[in-house]
Order: structure tokens, then sequence, then C-alpha cells
């Protein structure tokens, strides 16, 4: 007697099934997940500069809005993060996916407790050329008490703003020794309800060259110019328009120590240049600029884990003398790989 024949629903369920259990076979080698997590523990004597001071790079949010409190407020924060990636490879050209949030908890603090949250997926395009497509968001993020004008009555209340942004990185080897990267970036930018007149869209352009002089010693040199534009803009019954063109350069040297120590030094300067046109509005006519040196030594524990120690200082200079500041932050932190 001849066998049966599957059905066609059957047999594509047979084949769909297939795939799943080979998507997810540990034996798989065209596609494997893992998992990072990690924390960082640091002491800052400016509370309310932590985030923004911890995003000024070009591989983070460098035109994060700031608070204008001017006390300094020392605190501890934790920073819990885990990133879950998977990569796979279609034709020998790699895909990775990845999922990340990154908590900041403070200890004396807690208003400005928040997170970030970022899904991101890197295609190669041949063997020397790569596309990097991310998507960030952080919600509710506080920057202290501010005057809002949109009542009447000046009152003093807490300003928030929410944040999404998209971005585009291609990267390519030039050579053994040069690798070149186009960054594109847009957002928007949601401000609480009594600032609301400071919602923002921007456009980020820019690039980034990493040169190995050695085995052990790496260059890195990136630029960004980005142009913000608030609803606010050019609105006389509240004269508070935050746009703003802004000039991002950052360099500095990874050096290898050793097989397992790596020592990261980084310089990056910011200049904030607000385009308001309104006479009476306070961002009249002025600019800040933000000076920031990072040093980090990360050593390799096991294959598996990373511990890190870092300082940073940073320095702001404004024509509004209340927007000036300066902070230092201590850290350390560990990452562990699954």
């Amino acid at each position: 007697m001849p066998c049966p024949v599957p059905s066609l629903g059957i047999r594509r369920g047979l084949r769909f099934g297939a795939a799943v259990a080979l998507a997810f076979s540990p034996m798989c080698v065209w596609a494997e997940w893992s998992l990072e997590t990690g924390a960082r523990l640091s002491y800052t004597d400016n509370a309310f500069e932590f985030s923004g001071a911890r995003g000024n790079s070009t591989n983070e949010d460098p035109s994060q809005p700031a608070g204008i409190e001017t006390r300094n407020v020392k605190d501890t924060v934790w920073e819990p993060t885990i990133e879950a990636k998977r990569k796979w490879a279609d034709q020998r050209l790699p895909t990775e996916l990845s999922v990340k949030a990154h908590g900041f908890l403070y200890t004396d603090t807690p208003i400005l407790n928040h997170g970030t949250y970022q899904a991101q997926v890197k295609q190669w395009v041949d063997s020397q050329t790569s596309v990097l497509l991310r998507y960030r968001h952080t919600p509710n993020l506080e920057l202290g008490t501010n005057t809002e004008r949109r009542s009447g009555a000046n009152a003093v209340l807490d300003e928030k703003v929410t944040s999404h942004q998209w971005r585009v990185e291609l990267e390519r080897e030039l050579s053994r020794d040069w690798t070149a990267a186009l960054i594109g970036r847009y957002g928007l930018r949601f401000y609480n309800d009594a600032f609301a007149e400071r919602d923002t869209h921007f456009m980020t352009i820019g690039s980034r060259a990493a040169y190995s002089a050695s085995t052990r010693l790496t260059w890195t040199l990136s630029y960004l110019y980005e142009r913000g534009l608030a609803d606010g803009r050019g609105d006389t019954r509240f004269n508070d328009d935050v746009s703003y063109r802004q000039h991002f350069v950052s360099a500095g040297p990874e050096i290898r120590l050793a097989d397992a120590a790596t020592l990261s030094l980084l310089y990056a300067y910011r200049l904030k240049e607000f385009t308001s046109e309104l006479v009476g509005d306070t961002h009249f006519n002025r600019f800040d600029n933000t000076h920031q040196g990072m040093a980090e030594l990360s050593y390799v524990l096991t294959q598996a884990s990373v511990v890190t120690l870092g300082y940073q200082r940073t320095q702001r200079d404004s024509t509004n003398q209340n927007r000036e500041f300066h902070a230092d932050l201590y850290s350390i932190g560990v990452r562990y790989t699954f």
C-alpha cells in the first residue's frame, strides 16, 4: 500500500515547525542569541547634570536638554543595563538585531530616576560595509524646576521632556588601518504641557573616522552638526524659543595596555547656539560651550565578564551665568555576557 501523502497545509506546517526549531537550536551556526547585563555605580557632585553628561558622546544623545538647576546636588547613581542580541548570516553577510534598556536610579534625588530604551538592527552590505538603524526612546526625563510662560502666572513647575530618536549610520572599512562612518539622526522632543512651546524636532548629520596606528592604539575623531526647531519660534506670546544650531566634536585614543586591559581617553566639545529672534527671550543671542574629558579603564576578568573604572569632568560656560556649571563623575562598573 502506498504511503499517504500529507496535505499541503500539513506539509507547510511541518516546514514551518522545522524552520522554527532550527532557528532556536543551540547547534545552529547561522543564528545565535546573547544577553549582556551590567551595572555601573557612579558618584557625581552635580546630579541634575548627570544624565546629560553621560549622553554627551557621538553614539549617545549629545543634544539632550539640560536643566537649569544651579544648586550642585551630590548623589550616587546606579545604572543597570540589559541588552539582548541576535546575530545571523544570510549568504555570509551577517545581520545583528539588539534590544537594550538602560536605567538611571538616583539614591538621594529619586525624582531624577529615568530610563532609555532602544532597538537597532545592523546589516552588513559586504565584508567591509555595514548599515545601522536605531530607534531610542527616553520618556519623562526630569530637567528640574523652571518658570512657565503659558498661563501668564509665571509659576515655577517641574520641567520634563520625552525624546524619540531615529539614527542611521553607514560604516565602511577603507583600508586595514582606516574606518569611516556617515551618521544621520532625526528626533522629536515633547515637553510637559506647561512648556509645550519648547516641543522640538531636530536633524543631525556628521561623520566618524577611526585610525588604527597599531594593534594596541586606535584614534577616533567625530563631528556632528545639528539643527533643532522649536514649536515656539517666532511666538511673541511666550518669548520662549529654544531653537538651536549645535556643533559637536570628539576625539581620543583607545590604548590596549595589556591583553586584558584597555584605556579609553576622550575629549568632547559642544557649541550650542540658540537662534531665537525674540528680543524678550532669555535665549536671544545666547550660546553654551561645553568641554568634557573622560578616561575609562576596562579589564577583562574572564571571557564573559569585564570590569570598568571611569572618571569624567564636564565644564559648561554660557552667556547666561545661570547656565554655567561643572560636574565631576567617578564610576565603577561590570558587564557580563551570557
